[in-house]
Formats: structure tokens, sequence, C-alpha cells
């Protein structure tokens, strides 16, 4: 997925999008998916709003929480 005026997203930019898709469709809050990934919560909102320089072991520990290989959080955004 591109930003308008066609500006790729960066990698932090397609995580945070991605984990948030990927939450909502799971319809749990960022606080459960905290828990599950045995995060902060607020970490997990800060990740979100690309906040975060997010290492490669708390994107595996995100990815394992929602069931998910860790290159699908990593993975280029379709339209």
């Amino acid at each position: 997925m591109k930003r308008s005026g066609n500006v790729e997203l960066t990698a932090r930019e397609r995580l945070a999008r991605r984990l948030r898709l990927e939450r909502a469709a799971r319809g749990i809050s960022q606080e459960q998916l905290a828990d599950l990934a045995g995060l902060h919560r607020t970490y997990v909102g800060s990740v979100e709003r690309s906040e975060r320089n997010v290492s490669l072991d708390n994107i595996e520990q995100l990815a394992k929480a929602l069931a998910l290989d860790i290159s699908v959080l990593l993975a280029p955004l379709t339209d």
C-alpha cells in the first residue's frame, strides 16, 4: 500500500497497519494482544502508531500471539 503521492510505506508503518488490521480482525483489544504477547499494553499502542522501532523479538512475540508467521506482519499491504 502506498501513501498518497506514491510514497512507499516504511517497514515500521507496514507493521503498524498490519498489526492493527490483524488484531481488529480477531476482535481483540490492544490490552488483550499485549497480554498474549507478554508485552505492556501501552507498548502495543505505540507500535500500532508507528512510534516504536520494534525489535525482531517483539515482532515475533506479536506474530505468535496472533498465530501468524512473522513475515505476514511485515508483508506489503495491498489496496
